[in-house]
């Protein structure tokens, strides 16, 4: 929460996206003029209209909004920082993503969440299943679902992305520069993507061999940083 509120404050967010707003927890830490909050089930316990002057709220499915719904328009302008935490299976995320793109700027951020999971157990894609074998853990009850699997793809299909990985916990961020909204290789791919990453093994060693292919910056090393082009582009 710490680590989002101070990137849209320094950045000087202007237009903030969040997919997955559940109760607005992070939300309401948002600096933003406006903000568009989308979820299909929106249960705001929090006060989301914090730092903001304008905040709508959209409770559709994330494909919902993207397909039916003019974000630009909503948000009087293209959103400099996006945030998603949807639905937690890898090919809602790679939607959730080149939907999200195909919206930015130049200068948006884009920020995946729960993607670097602690053990295997919180991966599984049933939420269900990973709270049953996984409440015996050291994490118990925490779904990340096999969003880590969205690395591993954008390493191979959009190696020209600037990704940052930040150790936020519990389960870090991505977060991703360098858009390109013209591009339409993960969208055109997409069957190609789901079939071959559905194969990749959702285990302990896929998860470890991951980890092994990136670097992870902490984020008081960003948070203390006035400058953040250092990580992110604009």
């Amino acid at each position: 929460m710490a680590f989002m509120a101070h990137v849209s404050r320094v950045r000087n967010s202007q237009r903030y996206l969040e997919i997955g707003v559940s109760q607005g927890h992070l939300l309401s830490q948002i600096h933003t003029d406006i903000a568009i909050a989308v979820d299909p089930a929106l249960q705001i316990s929090f006060n989301v209209a914090e730092n903001k002057k304008i905040v709508t709220l959209v409770q559709v499915p994330s494909d919902t909004f993207f397909a039916e719904y003019d974000c630009a328009a909503l948000a009087r302008g293209k959103p400099d920082l996006i945030f998603l935490d949807g639905m937690h299976t890898f090919e809602f995320l790679l939607r959730d993503f080149y939907n999200a793109e195909a919206i930015a700027s130049d200068r948006t951020l884009i920020v995946l969440h729960d993607c670097m999971p602690l053990n295997a157990e919180m991966a599984e894609r049933n939420s269900k299943r990973s709270a049953e074998i996984g409440k015996n853990t050291r994490f118990p009850y925490h779904w990340t679902g096999d969003v880590w699997k969205i690395i591993p793809i954008l390493q191979k299909y959009r190696p020209d992305l600037r990704i940052v990985y930040v150790d936020c916990p519990p389960t870090g961020l991505v977060c991703v520069t360098n858009l390109d909204p013209s591009s339409t290789v993960l969208k055109a791919a997409y069957f190609q993507i789901v079939d071959e990453f559905f194969g990749l093994t959702n285990d302990l060693a896929a998860i470890d061999a991951m980890y092994g292919t990136i670097a992870i910056t902490p984020s008081s090393r960003i948070t203390n940083d006035s400058d953040l082009t250092l990580y992110f582009k604009g």
